[in-house]
C-alpha cells in the first residue's frame, strides 16, 4: 500500500507550508475547494521518511499525526467489520502495525511512553482470526484507550493540535488522489484510508484541552466547518464505479485549516 511512503511527506509539507500561506488570497474559509496552486498540481512524490528534520521524539504536532493516521486505519477498519466487509476491515487492520507503528518505537521510549503494540496486534489478531464481534470490540475499546495512554494532546495548545489536523487532512488528499482517478474507484483501499483520516482529524477539535479550548472556539468552529465541507466526498465506505469528488477539496481544506491555525 502507499501510506507508509506519504506520510511523513504529508506532515513535513503542513509543518514547512508558511510562506505558501502568505500567497493564498482571503477566499472564507468554510469554502475548501479553492485550494492555493501549490496543492492542486498534482498529488505529492513518494518516498518514505522523508522529512527527517522532524523529530518526533520532541515535535508534538507531528507525533500526533502519525499516532492519528494509525487511529484512522484502525476507525475505517473497525467501520467495514461493523458494517460486514469483513475482508477489506482486515487488510485496514494489518497496516497499522505492519507500516506505521515501527515509526514510532523510538518516540514512545525517548517521551516515556508505554506504546501499544500488545493492544495493537491483540486487535489485529481478533479480527484477522474471525473472533467474535464482542471480543473484537472489547480489544478495540481497549487499544483506543492504550493510544490515548501516548497522546500528547491533552498538554498541547490548540494551534498546534490544528496544524497536525492540517497535516492528517494532506495525507488524507494524497490517499484520496490514488482511490479516486477521473471520477472512479482506482483504489477502494486508499479511498478508505482518506476517509479514516478525515474522521479522525475531526475527532481531535473534541479533545482540545478547555482552556486552549476557549481560547480559541473561533478557529476551532471554523475548522469543524472546513472539515464537515468535505464530507460528500464519501458517499459511502465501499463505492463503485463514479465517485463525484476531487483530491483538490481536501488540500484546500488542508491549507485553509493551518492558516486557521496560524490566526490562533
Amino acid at each position: 500500500m502507499f501510506e507508509k511512503k506519504k506520510v511523513w511527506l504529508g506532515v513535513g509539507s503542513v509543518l514547512a507550508t508558511t510562506v505558501a500561506a502568505s500567497q493564498v488570497s482571503a477566499t472564507a474559509l468554510t469554502q475548501p475547494s479553492a485550494a492555493p496552486t501549490m496543492f492542486m498540481a498534482a498529488p505529492m512524490a513518494e518516498g518514505e521518511m522523508a522529512a527527517p528534520e522532524i523529530d518526533l521524539n520532541t515535535n508534538d504536532t507531528a507525533f500526533l499525526a502519525q499516532l492519528g493516521f494509525i487511529r484512522g486505519h484502525l476507525w475505517v477498519g473497525m467501520k467495514l467489520y461493523e458494517q460486514g466487509h469483513i475482508e477489506m476491515a482486515k487488510t485496514h487492520m494489518k497496516h497499522p502495525g505492519d507500516e506505521l507503528y515501527s515509526g514510532l518505537t523510538e518516540a514512545f521510549e525517548a517521551r516515556g511512553l508505554p506504546g501499544f503494540a500488545e493492544s495493537l496486534n491483540t486487535l489485529a489478531e481478533s479480527v484477522i482470526n474471525d473472533q467474535s464481534k464482542d471480543v473484537v470490540m472489547n480489544n478495540y475499546n481497549e487499544l483506543r484507550d492504550a493510544i490515548s495512554a501516548n497522546e500528547p494532546i491533552d498538554n498541547m495548545s490548540a494551534k498546534d493540535v490544528i496544524l497536525s489536523i492540517s497535516s492528517m487532512l494532506m495525507v488524507a488528499a494524497d490517499e484520496y488522489a490514488i482511490g479516486i482517478q477521473n471520477g472512479e474507484v482506482a483504489n477502494v483501499h486508499e479511498y478508505q484510508d482518506a476517509m479514516g483520516f478525515k474522521e479522525i482529524a475531526l475527532d481531535r477539535l473534541n479533545r482540545i484541552n478547555d482552556a486552549e479550548a476557549h481560547k480559541a472556539q473561533d478557529a476551532i468552529n471554523e475548522t469543524r466547518q472546513v472539515i464537515n465541507n468535505l464530507n460528500n466526498l464519501w458517499p459511502t465506505t465501499t463505492p463503485e464505479g463514479k465517485v463525484d469528488g476531487e483530491p483538490s477539496k481536501i488540500y484546500g481544506a488542508a491549507s485553509r485549516i493551518e492558516l486557521e491555525a496560524r490566526s490562533i
